[in-house]
């Protein structure tokens, strides 16, 4: 792409932020996401250092740090990788609840994307950011969220969430029971999923309760332990049973919570503007 056509597409985006709504600003994230995916790394550079990762997160560039990961994640694993961690980690913490809801999904498309560094030591800063999000009385959506990114990135990539169930099963255990009944779901999900509990039964918890969770204080592991024989190896076989009516281990693809929970996490800006495409 010639330098013309790229500043026509910067100067459209431009034209439209001073009172762009959401709508605006996603499909504004996503031009961006499709322009920075068609330049060669030092171009697109300059364009992720101010609009993607600023030092200041607005609206917009929490927007367009989701778009970049969706299209062009590479251009931020392989050539921005620590700053592309560090505004995820601090976005989650924001107090401004979009700017953290989206960065808890910017969170859940770092984890699914292939080309992103899953070790223990960049994967965990991550994580620990969500804890405080998981703590019961946190603005409800944002808990949904990180509930649905750890079920989900656990159901993918299994090795990414098992070495830290020290740091997430008391957190995600904490919300088993909650009276808001998508919450009380989204922790029931990601509760089996962290355990493989529909695969494997009881034995990555026993392992659990053997290691880091020998560590609970004495009336959480009880709880913890009464809900997993009375609760979730019920839902496990359920949920077990359910594949083998479909036919087996891999069924019908993924049931339609797990397909709901996929399209939010790669979703840009949570609103869905139907089948606008920015592919050559």
């Amino acid at each position: 792409m010639n330098e013309g056509s790229r500043a026509s597409i910067v100067g459209l985006i431009d034209e439209d932020a001073a009172d762009a709504d959401d709508a605006t600003m996603i499909t504004n994230a996503r031009l961006l996401g499709a322009l920075i995916k068609n330049l060669a790394p030092d171009v697109a550079g300059s364009l992720v250092k101010s609009r993607v990762l600023p030092s200041h997160f607005t609206r917009s560039s929490v927007l367009a740090l989701n778009s970049i990961l969706l299209d062009s994640p590479s251009t931020l694993t392989e050539h921005f990788g620590t700053e592309t961690i560090s505004t995820i980690c601090r976005g989650i913490g924001s107090n401004d609840r979009f700017v953290a809801d989206n960065c808890i999904l910017a969170a859940g498309k770092y984890f699914l994307t292939e080309s992103s560094n899953k070790s223990f030591d960049v994967t965990k800063p991550i994580l620990e950011a969500l804890i405080p999000v998981l703590q019961p009385g946190t603005p409800l959506d944002s808990r949904r969220l990180a509930l649905v990114v750890i079920r989900t990135v656990s159901r993918e990539n299994s090795d990414i969430i098992r070495p830290h169930l020290a740091l997430l099963a008391p957190a995600i255990f904490a919300n088993v029971r909650d009276l808001v009944i998508p919450i009380k779901l989204a922790a029931e999900a990601a509760f089996l999923s962290v355990f493989c509990v529909v695969d494997d039964e009881s034995a990555v918890f026993d392992k659990y309760l053997a290691g880091p969770g020998a560590a609970l204080p004495p009336t959480t592991k009880r709880s913890m332990q009464d809900y997993f024989k009375r609760v979730a190896l019920r839902l496990g076989l359920q949920a077990r049973e359910r594949r083998e009516a479909e036919g087996g281990q891999g069924g019908l693809g993924l049931s339609n919570d797990e397909k709901d929970d996929e399209r939010e996490i790669w979703s840009v800006g949570k609103i869905d503007l139907g089948e606008v495409s920015f592919e050559d």
